[in-house]
């Protein structure tokens, strides 16, 4: 028997020893809130009815199942939080993370000062116009730094391969 139990319908949530989690589940027609504390409990209406108090014989038919219902989800997300991530999936935020890092590293290299948005397409426009060949020269050298990095991530064979990949960029 759990010591503390709550029950919202409407908002598809349970509470089990203060840790809640969404669960859908049924109330007893009318019933807004079930409410289960160190062996008794009530149920609270929707309609402004007087709450009906449980007794530890009801336990059994209106709370237990709630319980149930709640383990069951408990350990659905505990077994989700568990799941060795795939190689796929590991690769692809490898990737991203990749894409990420070029880009922050090409703004940085056209605006070291400040690399916002505007600041890095107006830096870009005077660097191209002023040093068209330095402009050319730094994205190659990042363009050829991502592209190794992504070769890497592509011939891994394992998640642990994968996440040894240091991403980094010269800048």
């Amino acid at each position: 028997m759990k010591a503390h139990v709550i029950a919202v319908e409407e908002d598809g949530i349970i509470l089990v020893d203060h840790k809640a989690l969404p669960v859908a589940h049924r109330l007893p027609e009318g019933v807004r809130v079930l409410h289960w504390h160190d062996g008794a409990g009530w149920l609270e209406y929707a309609d402004g009815r007087l709450n009906v108090p449980l007794t530890e014989a009801e336990y059994a038919t209106l709370v237990a199942p709630l319980v149930t219902t709640w383990d069951a989800e408990r350990a659905r997300q505990e077994a989700q939080a568990a799941r060795r991530p795939t190689l796929a999936d590991t690769k692809a935020a490898k990737r991203a993370e990749i894409a990420v890092g070029h880009d922050a590293a090409l703004a940085g290299v056209v605006a070291i000062s400040d690399p916002t948005p505007t600041v890095v397409a107006v830096e870009a426009a005077l660097l191209a116009t002023t040093d068209p060949t330095g402009l050319d020269y730094a994205r190659q050298k990042l363009a050829a730094r991502r592209a190794e990095l992504e070769a890497q991530v592509e011939s891994a064979q394992t998640v642990e391969a994968v996440t040894t990949v240091v991403v980094s960029y010269p800048v």
